[in-house]
């Protein structure tokens, strides 16, 4: 027995000194480093479409960069394609990849409605467009791909390329006509400055769908009130990135909000206690608190020292 094992232990020793070529498992491609630098959380922001004032907010652009597919953009059923959808960083960067999220993962909210409509087809060719000189461009092209439908699909650029201004266009989906949908957008890559782009009073007054948002602003702190005095906003601002906490009297609860301020709007979104998504918080600045008739929003705005 012990001469057999010393055999058999010899065998093996000399099969590992062979020539003999052995199998490995395929390496996988290593994926791009960096960050999803279009994340709401780092400032990134996306520009209504042309027809979005029509529709309902889970349909909304915005929803592409909040990192996840339970909400997304839809396009109008009429429209045709290509679509062409608006990006910005924070600032510049240098991107190495983009990830498409096709998959339709949508969540039930507390009134019982889903956040996406199980309408639309998923992306297909697409094309990630780029400018360092401003919103209006010029762009140069990127990248290209399909995207896989259902799923996510990583594409990294032939190069590195620099920009700050992207545009998502949009050339075919997987039903070949109607509506189009996408769950989330991601760019990966590093950002120079990550919140850059403050430095301007965020201060004011600003048009949202269920009244005003009076904002505030003393250093990096940041005071405000919505909802004609119904709820009320404090927390902080880096770059153009606010980080706050909502309550609302009305309903006795409290929650966070994560808005970026920029080119005269604030985009983002408000959570539930839970960090559940409550659904974008995006409005239009009409003017500065001077003048403004601040109403039951003065004490929310001017708290005791």
């Amino acid at each position: 027995m012990r001469t057999a094992m010393m055999t058999l232990a010899g065998a093996l020793f000399l099969a590992g000194c062979s020539n003999a070529p052995v199998d490995k498992p395929a390496a996988k491609p290593a994926e791009p480093a960096g960050d999803n630098i279009l994340h709401i959380s780092w400032g990134g922001i996306a520009e209504a479409d042309a027809g979005e004032a029509a529709r309902h907010w889970s349909t909304w652009t915005i929803n592409l960069v909040d990192g996840g597919p339970a909400y997304g953009w839809q396009s109008d059923k009429a429209a045709t394609l290509p679509h062409q959808l608006a990006f910005e960083l924070a600032d510049s960067g240098t991107i190495r990849a983009v990830v498409l999220d096709n998959r339709f993962e949508p969540v039930v909210r507390e009134d019982g409605s889903m956040s996406q409509a199980p309408d639309g087809s998923p992306v297909r060719r697409f094309a990630l467009l780029g400018s360092t000189a401003g919103p209006d461009g010029p762009f140069e092209t990127l990248v290209e791909g399909e995207a896989k439908a259902d799923a996510q699909t990583l594409v990294k650029l032939p190069k590195e390329a620099r920009a700050r201004w992207l545009r998502l266009r949009i050339d075919s989906n997987w039903a070949g006509s109607g509506s189009t949908r996408l769950s989330d957008l991601a760019v990966i890559g590093d950002l120079d400055q990550r919140g850059a782009g403050g430095g301007e009073d965020v201060g004011g007054v600003y048009a949202h769908e269920y009244g005003p948002i009076l904002l505030r602003q003393k250093g990096n702190e940041v005071f405000g009130c919505y909802n004609d005095g119904l709820g009320t906003l404090r927390g902080t601002i880096f770059g153009r990135i606010m980080r706050l906490a909502w309550y609302s009297k009305a309903e006795g609860s409290i929650g966070a909000a994560t808005l970026v301020a920029a080119n005269g709007k604030l985009y983002g979104f408000w959570y539930r206690p839970e960090d559940r998504m409550g659904s974008p918080w995006n409005a239009v600045r009409e003017g500065g608190l001077d003048g403004a008739d601040l109403g039951k929003c003065r004490a929310a705005l001017y708290p005791p020292a």
